[in-house]
């Protein structure tokens, strides 16, 4: 019998092409944001509730570094949010 959760998964390294959901503390409250990712090329656009919070893009590895395309999001935000798809998509 074939798992049908596999055609869900990624390859490791291998960036999603649908739409996912994260949680993360964003302001180290222990309140957690539940936030939908849609993958984009190489951009992630990052959405809670109806409001478009971000669109972000990992800009490199050795420090992980994301950068904010679209948005209005803190600095330290975009990291713990880029960190949460990393782990996610398994692309750290």
């Amino acid at each position: 019998m074939t798992d049908y959760l596999d055609e869900f998964e990624n390859e490791p390294g291998e960036a999603p092409e649908e739409s996912f959901h994260i949680e993360v503390d964003l302001y180290d409250t222990g309140d957690y944001v539940n936030m939908l990712v849609v993958p984009c090329t190489d951009q992630y656009i990052v959405v809670s509730g109806n409001e478009h919070l971000g669109t972000l893009a990992k800009t490199c590895d050795e420090p992980e570094c994301w950068e904010q395309q679209e948005g209005a999001l803190d600095d330290e935000v975009v990291e713990k949010i880029g960190a949460a798809i990393s782990s996610y998509t398994g692309l750290s």
